[in-house]
């Protein structure tokens, strides 16, 4: 099975023109935006720095250690990928602007852009969700917010990068949140003609009537959607019909990530179904949830995230170093809510079981009628 390690070695000594660039180069844009590049690429769309001279300036960083480190949720072989790439005749010389960094326990917000070019390429990425508990916040604020934090900041983005480049052409995406946010900030750009592909890799959805509005149908023949067979991320609330479905070395949730994502010379290898298990929780996820008032969705959100936060850490790994400890304070902060909320809270987790179990027992769940690619909808 290959991964992008393999790709470097089929196409890493291959130019963007003499090998054009490809969906595999997308993602591995996307990955790499993980990492931690504060104060080493401009912030400005004035000013670049290519990938060559930002792996050395990363390397040399006093701050080396800490940088490359990222966390319980993102693949450490990040940083592996990032010297790959930044030594290879593919990537060397593309230049990186743009960089924008937001995190905000205030404003539950982590937004992360960066602009690549090459050529006469512009490619836009967002960072997913990463290991603090503000990004996953922001992730399940998407329930219920019209729109969160990130989702503005990417519009707001895409507004600068036009003021800065003119009517210049240019692709996006992402990989996880950053996957809807390239989706949602497509759709709201005052120039989408601009865009020539908005890339979804295993992005949460949008609650189906957004999909219906004009703004949001006017880019999708733009957007291309990859989802591994098991996808669990990308299977929370709606999306449009046409995607593909990724072969993955991974099983279950562990398939969200992109080193486990197998490549075929310059492209994935597609399968033609989803997983059985993905159905079933897209089924049993959305028909649970589209349930659930306005109100009932930010209460179960804000009240399990007032319980997290009372650890006093602001990411996972933080949290699993003493995590008995702030296991303990998690349920502590949980049984002192008040009566009715938390009653509001089992009941909600309760219908989500339940609605499981029927959905599992209904004839509508049948593990044979699974999606297709590009033919199938996961409303079908």
């Amino acid at each position: 099975m290959a991964d992008f390690f393999d790709y470097l070695n089929w196409r890493g000594d291959l130019s963007f023109s003499a090998s054009p660039f490809n969906d595999v180069d997308a993602l591995i844009f996307c990955q790499l935006s993980y990492a931690n590049f504060d104060g080493l690429i401009p912030d400005s769309f004035d000013k670049s720095i290519s990938l060559h001279h930002l792996v050395r300036k990363f390397r040399e960083d006093k701050d080396f250690k800490k940088r490359s480190y990222l966390g319980l949720v993102i693949n450490a072989k990040t940083i592996d990928l990032l010297f790959r790439v930044g030594e290879s005749e593919r990537f060397a010389n593309v230049r990186l602007c743009g960089y924008k960094n937001v995190y905000s326990r205030e404003l539950s917000e982590q937004f992360c852009a960066i602009t690549v070019s090459f050529g006469n390429r512009l490619f836009v990425v967002f960072r997913g969700t990463d290991d603090t508990i503000v990004g996953w916040k922001e992730d399940f604020n998407l329930a219920f917010d019209e729109a969160v934090p990130a989702q503005k900041d990417a519009v707001a983005y895409l507004e600068k990068l036009k003021a800065s480049f003119g009517n210049s052409a240019f692709s996006l995406g992402g990989h996880s949140k950053g996957g809807n946010l390239a989706i949602y900030s497509a759709a709201h750009f005052s120039n989408p003609s601009e865009i020539e592909v908005v890339y979804n890799f295993d992005g949460p959805g949008f609650i189906q009537n957004d999909l219906q509005k004009e703004c949001f149908l006017r880019i999708k023949p733009k957007v291309k959607s990859f989802y591994p067979d098991f996808s669990i991320v990308g299977m929370l609330f709606h999306h449009f019909e046409k995607f593909e479905v990724v072969k993955n070395s991974e099983k279950f949730l562990m398939q969200h990530d992109p080193f486990a994502w197998q490549i075929l010379g310059g492209h994935f290898e597609i399968q033609k179904k989803l997983n059985k298990g993905s159905i079933f929780f897209y089924k049993t996820f959305n028909s649970w949830f589209e349930k659930l008032s306005v109100q009932k969705r930010a209460e179960f959100v804000e009240t399990l995230f007032s319980a997290l936060e009372s650890s006093e850490v602001k990411d996972f790994s933080s949290f699993a170093e003493n995590g008995f400890r702030n296991f303990i304070k998690t349920i502590r902060a949980f049984d002192e809510n008040d009566s009715v909320i938390k009653k509001s809270v089992w009941d909600t987790a309760r219908k989500f079981l339940k609605e499981a179990g029927a959905t599992f027992m209904s004839q509508d769940f049948n593990p044979s009628l699974q999606l297709k690619h590009k033919k199938e909808t996961p409303e079908s």
